[in-house]
């Protein structure tokens, strides 16, 4: 059984990305692993915005709780919506908050060395404009690069899958199409 920490930053309750993590979480407790769902605008341990000060403070109880189900968990999924050719900011936050130097990462030699080993991260994103929109800019092209290299590779996890499904605003059908893919990824 895999314990699999579910990262959702949606600021509505009611969006895909919710209707994604439900069924992506459905699935993989069908199958048996235990799936906490953790909700970056909704959770009562939420943190403040991240500061230069805060870079090297102690840890508050917030980053403790936070780090706590990072490191219990086998697999972190994040899924959010892709704005403003990134993710949300809260999503931001909480990255430079909790993978901090000294849990995600260290310097040996002047070179970061990656301490979240043996992790898998999958990713969830969903764009307004059709697909071949940012593939054709390179957007998501850009995007999978920074976040594997930025945040997994550089905290020594592993790029599971990266998902990335656009015109989810068009049409149902395509959103259904999309939970189906959700399954086969989860069911993996």
């Amino acid at each position: 059984m895999k314990k699999i920490l579910l990262i959702v930053a949606h600021p509505k309750k009611d969006s895909f990305s919710f209707a994604m993590a439900k069924k992506y979480k459905e699935t993989k407790e069908e199958i048996g692993h235990c799936v906490e769902l953790l909700d970056l605008y909704r959770d009562d341990n939420q943190q403040p915005f991240f500061t230069y000060e805060d870079a090297n403070s102690i840890k508050s109880t917030e980053m403790t709780y936070y780090q706590e189900k990072i490191q219990s968990s086998n697999e972190l999924v994040f899924i959010f919506p892709y704005w403003w050719g990134s993710y949300p900011a809260i999503l931001h936050n909480f990255i430079d908050w909790n993978f901090s130097k000294g849990f995600a990462f260290e310097y040996v030699n002047s070179r970061p060395k990656g301490l979240l080993i043996a992790k898998n991260v999958t990713v969830f994103t969903t764009t307004g404009a059709p697909t071949f929109i940012y593939t054709i800019t390179g957007a998501n092209r850009r995007l999978k690069n920074t976040f594997k290299a930025q945040v997994v590779n550089f905290c020594g996890m592993k790029l599971s899958s990266f998902n990335i499904y656009g015109g989810v605003d068009t049409s149902s059908k395509k959103t259904d199409s999309i939970l189906e893919n959700i399954v086969k990824i989860a069911q993996q």
